[in-house]
């Protein structure tokens, strides 16, 4: 097996165990983020609030991502999923890895404008950052599973999206309209 069809391989068994980490890393942190810049105004409370969040997130999605997949292995076990075998096991532990991995990746997208510009600056780029890596994330997961990379790229950037929304919306409400 040459070392191109092995990387293509290793991508294609993570791919949604990166994009359950990776898309929701960043939205959250996205939605944080905006809500506590649009509140707030201040950088050092949107960075200690976007790391608190980081950390928590990629970690509890760790969790997430061993657990369901230690669930999935133990439903085929006790012979629930009577209809489908699997080909090949979960594996919980390399899941949650790379789900934690993922997740602290993709927090760290809406997170690093408010280290290098002025907040509401920040909040544009740390936006245009997330519709950028939520679109990419969308377009790998089309051309690998063998659908319209733009479909699928639009489609994780607009749900992103929309759920980052309500983050800046409860910022905008309990203290933002400054903003305007």
């Amino acid at each position: 097996m040459t070392r191109e069809r092995r990387r293509h391989d290793l991508i294609k068994d993570n791919i949604k165990d990166f994009i359950l980490g990776g898309q929701d890393g960043t939205v959250n942190v996205l939605g944080i983020v905006l809500g506590v810049a649009t509140a707030t105004l201040n950088p050092s409370i949107v960075i200690i609030a976007g790391l608190a969040a980081t950390f928590a997130e990629s970690i509890s999605m760790g969790a997430v991502g061993y657990t369901t997949s230690k669930t999935e292995n133990e439903l085929y076990t006790s012979g629930r999923r009577k209809k489908a075998v699997p080909e090949e096991w979960s594996h919980p532990l390399k899941n949650g890895l790379v789900t934690m991995f993922a997740s602290f990746l993709g927090s760290f997208v809406p997170l690093i404008p408010f280290f290098l510009a002025e907040v509401k600056q920040a909040m544009i780029i740390s936006l245009v950052l997330s519709i950028i890596f939520l679109f990419s994330m969308g377009a790998v997961k089309g051309i690998i599973t063998k659908r319209s990379w733009f479909r699928s790229g639009a489609e994780i950037t607009i749900i992103g999206i929309l759920a980052a929304l309500a983050g800046f919306l409860v910022g905008y409400l309990l203290g933002g309209p400054h903003m305007i």
